[in-house]
């Protein structure tokens, strides 16, 4: 079971990830940007983070950003979530194109946690 920070700005999307997360047997918190995200994570560190790369207000590109610039969190796996091309040398430990599978999602972060 792994602490997943799950941050995504579409409701609905955001709701049934969560829930698919949980079935799995994950503690799962969510933040709808990356400022929320930031926020969570000075709170207690998650496991890994999955974030969509475009919000509004901090976006995830930024949060990763953010996160591998923090020396107490850069070690933190990070799934950027895209529709969009997004940079690829963004030190994330993987990228899923939008619309993805719930089972890609869930065996990934079943890899990069073992």
């Amino acid at each position: 079971m792994a602490n997943v920070l799950l941050v995504e700005d579409e409701a609905d999307l955001l709701h049934a990830l969560e829930a698919l997360l949980i079935l799995e047997g994950h503690n799962v918190r969510t933040a709808e940007n990356g400022a929320e995200a930031l926020h969570a994570v000075s709170q207690a560190v998650p496991d890994i983070v999955v974030t969509d790369a475009v919000m509004p207000g901090m976006d995830g590109i930024r949060l990763v950003r953010e996160l591998r610039a923090a020396p107490l969190l850069a070690h933190i796996p990070v799934i950027l979530t895209s529709a969009i091309n997004v940079p690829r040398d963004l030190p994330v430990f993987a990228f899923l194109h939008k619309p993805f599978s719930a089972i890609e999602l869930v065996g990934l972060i079943n890899r990069l946690l073992l």
